[in-house]
């Protein structure tokens, strides 16, 4: 089934929200080139505007991951015109990879010893990979069922399969899913050794690291307020195998640059936006985010994908798929179609 998007929020380097990441697109819409790409910062969040949102009191023992989450959780909710609260059978899916343990992991040396761990009860608790989960819960009074993915690759596209299953068997009627990871020093070292496994080439490559959060609210029946397209397939598969659905006259924005990315035999038209919000495991979120931006578009759409032609194909059955390859032949694609 597809899922109608009543709204979605993000929160990463290029600022918190739609329309900033709608700006970022429109004034870098294709990725630099040069030995500075090689040497940029990491892509980091800042979450100011959720002190404007909840008071700072109830957010005194919230971390910098759980805090991203939550600012994009609001942020949804506003922009499905559910600022005064969700539907209380809300379901709740949050995506990650590396969890809030990365950042825990910055704190303290690899060789200490047991006995002078000094991690306070507060560390501990925010350490738990359901953290950002249960903050979400709590503060936006969702009662449904609730689920935290906790997976290095392909988190993303297993969290929006069980949002879409969710709402098909009945489970509720809404469906709050959405993805969360924060940099970290390990994040960021692994990205400056990164090893090609076709090639063996090892060494700096030109993508910066980032953090960022992005969450969607999915519904089963549309309405007519309706403003974005709808969450048409997940696909998820090995590479090798043919068993996956074709995807013709479909534009991919794919989770890294410079791939050449075989789908399925096919070699599509593709792009990325990792110049705009950095790689990070669960950054496809933010993919989902901006192909519901180019749909809605057609101006984003032709900066984007400049050689893209779909024909009547395309315009007849407008859609793009978001694609993720793990480095084990793993690979996940989430279709957005209007």
């Amino acid at each position: 089934m597809r899922a109608c998007v009543r709204g979605a929020g993000v929160v990463g380097g290029f600022g918190c929200g739609l329309s900033r990441l709608e700006e970022a697109i429109r004034k870098r819409p294709a990725p630099d080139s040069g030995p500075e790409v090689t040497a940029m910062a990491a892509f980091t969040a800042k979450t100011d505007l959720l002190d404007r949102l909840i008071p700072p009191r109830t957010l005194r023992r919230v971390d910098h991951y759980a805090r991203m989450a939550i600012l994009a959780s609001h942020l949804a909710a506003e922009d499905a015109g559910m600022g005064k609260g969700l539907p209380e059978n809300t379901g709740l899916v949050v995506a990650t990879g590396l969890g809030p343990t990365a950042n825990k992991l910055d704190l303290q040396a690899a060789d200490v010893a047991a006995a002078d761990l000094a991690l306070s009860p507060i560390l501990f608790s925010n350490s738990v990979h359901n953290a950002a989960a249960a903050y979400i819960s709590m503060l936006l009074k969702v009662r449904g069922p609730s689920l935290s993915i906790n997976q290095y690759e392909m988190a993303v596209p297993l969290a929006f399969q069980t949002a879409i299953d969710w709402l098909e068997e009945g489970r509720t009627e809404t469906v709050l899913v959405g993805s969360i990871d924060c940099f970290s020093k390990a994040l960021h070292e692994a990205s400056l050794n990164c090893r090609n496994l076709k090639t063996g080439d090892s060494g700096q490559g030109a993508i910066p690291v980032g953090e960022g959060s992005a969450f969607f609210i999915l519904t089963r029946k549309g309405a007519q307020e309706i403003r974005y397209p709808f969450v048409q397939h997940v696909h998820m598969g090995r590479a090798g195998r043919q068993d996956g659905a074709p995807i013709p006259n479909t534009p991919i924005l794919c989770n890294a640059p410079d791939k050449n990315t075989d789908l399925m035999g096919q070699i599509p038209v593709h792009a990325n936006f990792t110049h705009l919000y950095g790689t990070f495991p669960t950054s496809m979120g933010m993919d989902v985010a901006a192909a519901m931006l180019l749909l809605r578009t057609e101006q984003l759409l032709s900066l984007s994908f400049p050689q893209f032609d779909g024909g009547p194909a395309f315009h007849e059955n407008p859609r793009i798929g978001c694609f993720k390859q793990g480095e084990t032949g793993d690979w996940g694609m989430i279709v957005i179609g209007r």
